[in-house]
């Protein structure tokens, strides 16, 4: 009867809670990172003029990174933009931005962290302008995470270009939304 009596205790007390598991929640606070972007230097090889046109190709081909770390999965967009190529010491001496091009293939786009790449906006030589142009984006719920890319630039030099050192500013933004 004993053996009754203490087996019976013993569910009333595992039925009340007194004996058996306890449970606790687990919370997490996360917050949001802003969007960034990071271009390189655009180097081009010397060139000796030789009375043609001659278009030649960047030759740095160090990664660019892009970062979207906001939690929103609202998308993103590059876009880019330059000025003329203007020669130093002599601000009447240019090169036409129409003549520097730019292009992303989607294998130069590569997944670092995070979901769905994005994808190029284009993806054949097409000339910069001083109006921002968008270079790739990533489509609402994509682009959450960070990825690197490379972009091809190439630049026709005029026949009849005068020698010297040429620049151009270059501008990389990133945009949120497709």
């Amino acid at each position: 009867m004993n053996r009754k009596l203490i087996a019976i205790a013993v569910a009333f007390l595992l039925t009340i809670g007194l004996v058996g598991s306890v449970f606790a929640d687990a919370s997490v606070v996360i917050s949001g990172g802003a969007l960034s972007s990071t271009p390189q230097s655009i180097g081009f090889a010397g060139v000796t003029l030789a009375g043609v046109d001659q278009t030649v190709s960047d030759t740095d081909v160090s990664n660019w990174s892009v970062a979207d770390p906001t939690g929103t999965g609202a998308g993103f967009h590059i876009n880019i933009s330059a000025a003329n190529f203007i020669k130093t010491g002599d601000v009447t001496k240019t090169i036409a931005v129409a003549n520097f091009k730019v292009r992303v293939t989607d294998a130069n786009i590569t997944l670092v962290d995070g979901n769905t790449k994005p994808t190029s906006s284009i993806t054949s030589y097409t000339s910069l302008s001083g109006t921002a142009q968008a270079l790739m984006s990533a489509a609402a719920g994509n682009g959450m995470g960070s990825y690197t890319y490379v972009p091809d630039f190439q630049l026709t030099i005029p026949a009849e270009t005068y020698a010297g050192t040429y620049t151009s500013v270059v501008t990389v933004a990133i945009v949120s939304g497709p």
